[in-house]
């Protein structure tokens, strides 16, 4: 900023002339911005971005072409949620810096994400970002790879069938650990689910429960055909209804334990026909319906949870079908013989993806796993190969980088607070200090930590809008019981607000873990006239903004709106904003569910449930206190000193993965 400070001061000497300003004057109104900013700043440091956004706006009606104003308005409109504006800052700021990429990347991203576009889901062309062998990671190599699970934080888990080892990889493929259970076993199949994993031990008839340390929690099963018993386990899959399903191959059938090991129950036999398998390998879970490979009939054999048979599957021809993985509408089958194919439940488009680069294939495929970002992971038996894949559409186009804010109150200690996306605006989460580097002021930091938040211990900050309106009245002895199912399961660590609302809002009860003052407060009976349910969420979601631990708001209300009850802030600002920090909104109703709210609840990543639906209430709580925290902080020691009051700090933060790069540009006054 100082340099264009600079720049701006010659262009204004040598206008004088024409201008008709003295010099002393030019920069008097630039100061005069200059010190807006610095109040929009403030603001924006303490993600009060409403606030920050009137500051850039006074400092740009002093001095329209303060760019870092500009800038810095575009970043507040986009982070308040105020996208349709935000797009339109950042086409002015287009025209300002002559067509900059890193600008044009943002407007395309909004543009991406707001199109009808919504490819993610159908088949795509697969492209090499990376590839591990043996050779190259030493004592943490693995013999014939058979399967592969992906954990929150994006380390891989690879089992090696020959050798009995389970070997850990970062994001980064980088060793983390090697286990082996058993001298003589022969691990197959590995999934991850509910912060575990389950692993099979074909040669010792047993699966093993276990953390992500490698920890065995709990051994499940012996050798025979009973209830409970395997010959050969091989795939495992960790169902919705946190249970798991086990592929007993030898006896041609699947079983349903559940995570404490119980079993449940047991569906398949050997032949041919409806309900029957020979020598199936992998399952998977998709809803309520249950996907096994069954191999040596060439198909997918379709069954409910409870176990009854639904269909056999052929969407393509098959030659040796042995992994099989779902996620969303997309399903990848591991042909041993032809390759990986590519299906999609929604509709119905196929395809087979057996050779890349010109040469490149896969030899004796076993495995291939989907992230949530879309990249795929895929075991290569034959040729000892772990590789990974990314969409065509996602290679082509930047990871996003967004700074939300910069936290220098402890100067000379910077913290910068980061969300990074992918084309589809989905957090990119489990990178690690590797993946980023900040340059300040054109040094790059060699001191810099990462992943602050996500290690911290696991607390819930919650808000919760509770609907006063009038029409609520008649359920006021309902609503302290539907907020119990969150209340009963706070801890002292957690903390919940309470406000009110009908045509504006009110706090009933400030953060607090207290369960017997807030239902206090959610018992006093305490009405106003009017509703504005988009007010109340605005509200709420910027009160949990800048809570270090895990956030999520909690609406209670009748359950019917229209675009009525969202006067002040619409559901989409709503949506957006929410969006835009990770914040899930969750909904419970006391009489239906309005498309509206549904879309609201769907859309931030929450839930709406009716107060009959006891299973979906009951999980609330825990879903806030058990997500993942998306945001990056990143933290370092600058070298500048005190003695520069008021110097302004160019940041960029750059960002690299699997091929892919980001890079956000930011700044701070030195305190």
């Amino acid at each position: 900023m100082q340099r264009k400070i600079i720049l701006v001061v010659i262009i204004i000497f040598t206008f004088i002339p024409i201008c008709g300003f003295s010099l002393d004057k030019q920069v008097a109104i630039f100061q005069k911005a200059k010190t807006e900013v610095v109040k929009g700043m403030y603001h924006f440091n303490e993600m009060h971005y409403l606030a920050a956004i009137e500051f850039f706006r006074k400092a740009l009606e002093v001095y329209p072409d303060y760019y870092t104003a500009n800038e810095y308005l575009a970043r507040s409109y986009k982070l308040a949620g105020y996208t349709n504006l935000a797009l339109q800052q950042w086409q002015i700021l287009l025209e300002m810096a002559k067509e900059n990429p890193l600008i044009q990347n943002k407007i395309d991203m909004i543009n991406f994400r707001g199109s009808l576009y919504r490819s993610l889901e159908k088949p795509f062309e697969l492209i090499e970002t990376a590839a591990y062998f043996p050779v190259d990671l030493g004592r943490f190599r693995f013999s014939l790879p058979i399967d592969i699970a992906i954990d929150n934080d994006k380390n891989m888990y690879i089992t090696s069938f020959s050798n009995g080892k389970l070997v850990k990889l970062d994001p980064n493929g980088q060793g983390i650990f090697t286990r082996t259970y058993s001298l003589e076993g022969k691990l197959y199949g590995i999934d991850y689910g509910y912060g575990l994993l389950a692993v099979s031990d074909f040669a010792n008839n047993k699966v093993y429960v276990i953390n992500t340390d490698g920890k065995i929690i709990k051994t499940i099963g012996s050798t025979g055909n009973s209830e409970g018993q395997f010959n050969g386990p091989e795939g495992v899959c960790f169902g919705g209804d946190s249970s798991l399903y086990i592929v007993d191959s030898g006896n041609h059938r699947v079983q349903k334990f559940g995570l404490d090991g119980h079993f449940i129950l047991t569906f398949g036999q050997y032949g041919e026909y409806e309900g029957q398998m020979n020598k199936p390998t992998d399952v998977a879970v998709r809803h309520q319906n249950v996907y096994v490979t069954d191999t040596n009939n060439k198909r997918i054999a379709v069954f409910d949870d409870s176990g009854n048979f639904v269909e056999n599957l052929t969407p393509t021809e098959f030659a040796v079908p042995r992994g099989i993985y779902i996620q969303g509408n997309l399903m990848a089958v591991s042909d041993e013989k032809k390759g990986l194919f590519m299906y999609n439940f929604e509709t119905g488009q196929n395809q087979w993806f057996v050779s890349w680069e010109g040469k490149k294939k896969f030899y004796h495929l076993t495995s291939a796993v989907m992230d949530d970002n879309g990249f795929v992971y895929a075991c290569s038996n034959k040729n000892e190969a772990v590789y990974v894949f990314s969409p065509l559409e996602q290679q082509i186009s930047n990871i996003e980088v967004e700074v939300t804010n910069v936290d220098a109150k402890k100067f000379p200690t910077v913290a910068v607070y980061c969300n990074i996306r992918d084309r589809y605006g989905r957090p990119i989460y489990g990178l690690t200090q590797e993946n980023f580097t900040i340059v300040e002021d054109g040094a790059t930091i060699t001191n810099l930590s990462a992943d602050y938040l996500k290690n911290m211990v696991p607390a819930a900050s919650m808000v919760m809008c509770v609907d006063r309106s009038g029409s609520l009245k008649n359920y006021h002895n309902d609503v302290p019981w539907l907020a119990e199912f969150i209340l009963q399961k706070m801890r002292k660590n957690d903390k919940l607000k309470i406000i009110n609302f009908a045509d504006d809002t009110w706090v009933a009860n400030p953060y607090d873990w207290s369960r017997r003052r807030a239902l206090k407060a959610l018992k006093t009976f305490d009405y106003g006239k009017g509703r504005d349910i988009g007010k109340a969420l605005y509200t709420a979601i910027s009160d949990v903004l800048p809570e270090m631990s895990r956030r999520g708001v909690i609406l209670i209300t009748d359950g019917e709106a229209t675009e009525n009850d969202f006067k002040a802030y619409s559901a989409n600002i709503i949506i957006d904003y929410a969006k835009s920090h990770f914040i899930p909104v969750y909904i419970l109703t006391l009489k239906t569910k309005s498309p509206l709210l549904m879309r609201i609840a769907q859309e931030t990543g929450g839930a709406i449930y009716k107060g009959s639906e006891l299973d979906g209430l009951r999980t609330v709580y825990d879903a806030i206190k058990k997500a993942n925290d998306y945001r990056y902080v990143l933290i370092y020691s600058t070298f500048k000193m005190k003695s520069l009051k008021g110097w302004w700090s160019d940041l960029t933060v750059n960002v690299s993965y699997k091929g892919q790069k980001g890079t956000e540009w930011a700044g701070y006054f030195v305190p």
